[in-house]
């Protein structure tokens, strides 16, 4: 099983001009490591460690509460409300300012603001896509109208790069992770490795709604269709669901983070971690020739590139802080 470092502090991706002008490698990718925040929790006793867990992974802290006490044996009862929270905010501050960003428009900061109001979720949710618009229920015919008709910043941005860029750019797409693959890289000797590449996110949430499932058998894993399931996950995590349940070996723990499947894995030995490692979405996403290698792959070098990389960054959705080099010109995603 391949996976990007449990390490990793950071990702650069260069484009090399030059290169693709002569027909070799376009897209080079350096990965920067440092200490692994999980050894913090070694050495502690499972009590100590699930109450650390979340403040050293808090960004998405309910999900790796979660995990860590699944993991480290302890009673655990997920979050959902949280957890949904999380994924909404991580969701939100990509939409409403990443994206404008990316495409020189100005940050959508009274929607943002509304997250902060108590109650603010329906209004949230129809700054978003305008008051009564459903897209979990959505067709293609509807995603059209709605697009054509742009009521918000948010569908502006979306019919933009619906009409601007081509469905083959940044297209790419792997098998989804699934609880027994998590299962499988943590604990190798209790689980089969399943063995190859996977991915996890937003996309594979929502890819049995009735408007993604057409889009990905239309046009399969675009950027649009990336960047749209970001949109319609946000909408479903602000209905809060059942937590899913994983039938797991002691030890291991798994929860649905913001950015896609988590993973924890444990050893407890005297009363004391003598273990533990952690397996974020990133482990997977950004693997060495994995999801994100495989998208800048299918990215058109040339002056688009500048404008499409950090969508594309977005629509993956990395853990981890991404820099885009242009020649010398450095933009952070």
């Amino acid at each position: 099983m391949i996976h990007a470092p449990a390490t990793l502090r950071r990702l650069t991706i260069v484009l090399n001009g030059r290169a693709a002008r002569e027909g070799v490698e376009t897209w080079r990718f350096g990965r920067e490591s440092g200490p692994d925040p999980a050894q913090a929790l070694v050495g502690r006793t499972p009590e100590e460690a699930a109450r650390l867990a979340p403040l050293v992974f808090n960004l998405c802290g309910a999900a790796h509460g979660f995990a860590a006490a699944t993991a480290l044996g302890l009673p655990a009862e997920a979050d959902g409300v949280a957890m949904a929270r999380e994924t909404v905010r991580d969701h939100a501050l990509a939409m409403l300012h990443s994206w404008p960003q990316a495409l020189d428009e100005a940050p959508d900061r009274a929607a943002l603001g509304l997250l902060a109001r108590p109650g603010g979720r329906a209004d949230f949710a129809a700054a978003l896509v305008g008051e009564g618009a459903d897209l979990l229920s959505f067709s293609p015919a509807d995603l059209d109208a709605w697009l054509a008709e742009a009521q918000t910043p948010t569908a502006r941005l979306l019919a933009r790069i619906r009409r601007d860029v081509d469905p083959a750019e940044g297209r790419a797409g792997l098998p989804e992770l699934t609880a027994q693959d998590v299962a499988a890289a943590l604990c190798p000797s209790q689980a089969a490795d399943s063995g190859g590449l996977r991915e996890t996110g937003a996309l594979g949430r929502v890819a049995r709604t009735p408007l993604v499932a057409a889009l990905l058998v239309g046009e399969g894993p675009s950027l649009f269709v990336r960047l749209l399931a970001r949109l319609v996950d946000c909408l479903a995590a602000l209905k809060p669901a059942a937590h899913s349940s994983y039938d797991l070996p002691p030890g291991l723990g798994i929860a649905p983070a913001a950015r896609g499947l988590l993973g924890h894995g444990a050893r407890v030995e005297a009363g004391r971690v003598a273990a533990y490692r952690i397996l974020s979405p990133s482990a997977w996403n950004l693997a060495p020739g994995g999801l994100l290698e495989r998208a800048f792959a299918a990215l058109t070098p040339g002056p688009a590139a500048r404008r499409l990389a950090p969508l594309l960054v977005s629509a993956i959705n990395p853990c981890v802080p991404v820099t885009l080099s242009f020649a010398e010109d450095l933009a952070h995603a």
